[in-house]
């Protein structure tokens, strides 16, 4: 049997990223078996993990150059980033199954933000005898989820006292609302690992989360409807392009340094029109994946 209830999470409300707006919770009255002090400690819970639930990527105003064109194209993308002003967010709980006194023993939250803002592009021909340029602003309306994993498991000092705690986390989907560009699979590939994603939002253990050695590389295929797509990688400092296989595929090869620790990387789709054509609305579709670095002999996780 499951347990739905909608609840705030007050202690959430500093989570919202900087400078994006503001952050709202839905609320209805919970008429199961979760008691106040298991609602609140799954909120303390996911207030003490914030980089498993929020992700420092696509709300990035980081501008990325472009420097190829497209054939014909009604305009030239030299510069493009986004500006997010507004967020919106929701926590939904599902909590089950339950144990012999009735108390839930899992929860699932999943959060949606809605992000509006405009996408930005910096047009014109980036030659030194033509200077001119001009700033395209598209209307940006993205829906972004995630979904977190808890239990409620012996304390480990006093078994007679159960705790919350978190034990899995899924990647980020976020999608242009009433868009058409959809990635349909991500191949990872590492010198030891071979994996392909179909659905950013599975669930994964904390221990299954993708490990990768510093200083390594990590080549990344791409796989979207149209041949015609930009296909771009996110890192924490970097922005660049995926190689365009021509068949709905693209590439990219990135190291992701000795920084040890979790970190995140992104995958994000944009449709053609979205850079090269003014009147064409902003459609995209990006994934985003939370990834360890770990010290390049320390052994991997089983």
């Amino acid at each position: 049997m499951k347990y739905r209830v909608w609840f705030v999470l007050l202690a959430l409300a500093g989570l919202a990223l900087a400078g994006c707006g503001h952050s709202t919770n839905s609320t209805q009255a919970s008429t199961s078996a979760p008691t106040g002090s298991d609602q609140a400690q799954v909120a303390g819970v996911l207030s003490d993990n914030p980089d498993y639930v929020n992700e420092d990527l696509f709300q990035s105003q980081l501008a990325q150059s472009y420097d190829e064109t497209a054939g014909f194209a009604a305009i030239t993308p030299l510069r493009f980033w986004r500006e997010i002003t507004n967020v919106q967010s929701s926590f939904d709980t599902q909590f089950g199954p339950p144990d012999s006194s009735g108390r839930p023993t899992r929860a699932l939250v999943t959060i949606h933000r809605h992000l509006t803002g405009t996408f930005n592009i910096v047009a014109g021909v980036a030659t030194p005898t033509d200077t001119s340029r001009s700033l395209v602003q598209k209307p940006l309306d993205d829906a972004w989820t995630r979904r977190i994993a808890l239990e409620r498991a012996p304390d480990r000092l006093a078994s007679t006292v159960t705790r919350w705690r978190l034990v899995g986390t899924s990647g980020v989907d976020v999608r242009t609302r009433g868009g058409v560009t959809h990635v349909q699979s991500l191949r990872i590939q590492t010198a030891d690992k071979d994996t392909t994603i179909t659905d950013p939002l599975e669930l994964h253990r904390l221990r299954r989360i993708f490990f990768v050695a510093e200083g390594s590389e990590v080549t990344l295929t791409a796989y979207t409807e149209s041949a015609t797509d930009v296909v771009l990688f996110y890192g924490h400092d970097q922005r660049r392009r995926f190689t365009n296989n021509n068949n709905g595929s693209y590439t990219f090869t990135f190291t992701p340094g000795r920084f040890i620790g979790l970190r995140n990387f992104g995958v994000d789709a944009l449709s053609h029109g979205t850079l090269f054509d003014d009147s064409a609305a902003y459609d995209s579709n990006a994934w985003i994946f939370p990834y360890v670095v770990v010290a390049d002999r320390a052994p991997m996780p089983i």
